[in-house]
């Protein structure tokens, strides 16, 4: 054991960067939980504001996972002689992956007892500093905090990012190798028809859901058809390369096409969340305005660090693409290529991305207008 523990020492920069930013998650997201807690402890009894703020919760736990699941992908990809000493030291699967839970448990832990400790700050001296202020509520004075409850709490941050690490990685992850030779993820039979039937499915409950005023339809069809979208990109993006390579492309084209179908399943999860998070953000600020001030400051905490996990672990997805692609673009020159041909093709692939994200922006965008309208 004390010979794993070495050799999962030595973090680089980029390891530290992403641990640091899973232990600042989870602080955030902590300190969210914490808030619903006094929110239900300031509340008056038998009203159900414990179950609406723990649901306002929900999103930023989700990305917490998100987070967690993609920095835990990426350290076996990316740190490939830490792979290798682990499995030389006997370390088999199970076992890495159990480290990589552990570690990013470890990360999850420091940011909720750093959080617990800031709370516990405010509770202790915040009625000295300023009675009566309208952060009362949020800190759940005067009353006191319930043991199990925080507990729960607290514990539900570390085992969530646990797990999802533990879930998000695979066995081709942990091969020892310089990530060049591992197979291209393809997607299974169910998921090609879900992706493909999720948003039809979703656009029609929600307009039944409109013409039958029902808000519970309406709701299930919209979360449905973004959840469609999201999944539907990676196939979009495999589609659009398909069709740039289509017929008989020149180099430029071909190398644009095959990049894209190659990446479009490593890409295309962390861009349909994007896509989608931005257009529910864009038409929810613009269709809502100051009408829910209600919502506040925890609205756009959340929105603030789904943006963030979803940008950092597109930032961890397109480090994975440049090292599993290095490989193939440094032949170019060798076989006589010119250099603007990888320059080009990478701009026709960029283009041709950004126009299918786009395209998934715009129906996400659309289902919510459809979906907030009364």
């Amino acid at each position: 054991m004390l010979a794993y523990l070495r050799l999962a020492r030595g973090y680089r920069g980029a390891d530290l960067l992403r641990w640091l930013l899973t232990a600042l998650t989870a602080a955030v997201v902590t300190a969210l939980l914490l808030r619903a807690l006094g929110r239900a402890l300031s509340a008056p009894a038998g009203s159900n504001a414990a179950v609406d703020r723990l649901l306002w919760c929900l999103p930023a736990l989700a990305a917490l996972g998100y987070l967690a699941a993609a920095c835990a992908r990426a350290l076996p990809r990316q740190r490939q002689e830490r792979v290798s000493g682990l499995v030389a030291a006997g370390a088999g699967p199970a076992r890495l992956r159990l480290l990589l839970a552990g570690e990013t448990a470890l990360a999850c832990t420091v940011g909720a007892l750093l959080a617990l400790a800031g709370f516990l700050v405010l509770r202790a001296h915040w009625l000295e500093l300023l009675p009566g202020t309208r952060l009362d509520p949020a800190l759940g004075l005067p009353a006191g905090l319930p043991t199990a409850g925080t507990t729960t709490l607290l514990a539900t941050v570390p085992l969530l990012g646990g797990l999802a690490a533990a879930a998000a990685v695979r066995p081709a992850d942990l091969l020892p190798g310089d990530g060049t030779d591992l197979p291209q993820p393809r997607p299974s039979v169910p998921y090609l028809a879900a992706a493909l039937a999720l948003p039809a499915a979703g656009a029609a409950v929600l307009v039944a859901g409109l013409h039958a005023k029902g808000d519970a339809a309406v709701r299930t069809g919209w979360v449905l058809g973004l959840v469609g979208i999201a999944a539907a990109l990676p196939l979009l993006l495999f589609a659009a390369g398909w069709l740039l390579a289509l017929g008989r492309p020149r180099a430029v084209r071909l190398l644009a096409g095959r990049g894209l179908q190659a990446d479009s399943w490593r890409l295309g999860t962390p861009l349909g969340v994007l896509a989608t998070s931005a257009a529910v953000g864009g038409v929810a600020l613009y269709r809502l305005g100051d009408q829910h001030r209600s919502a506040g400051t925890p609205a756009l905490i959340e929105t603030v660090l789904l943006a963030v996990c979803v940008l950092a672990a597109l930032a961890t997805r397109l480090a994975e693409v440049a090292v599993t692609r290095r490989a193939a673009y440094a032949a170019l020159p060798r076989m006589g290529a010119a250099g603007s041909v990888h320059r080009r093709s990478w701009a026709l692939r960029t283009l041709a991305g950004v126009t299918v994200l786009l395209g998934a922006g715009a129906g996400a965008a659309v289902l919510t207008a459809a979906a907030f309208h009364r």
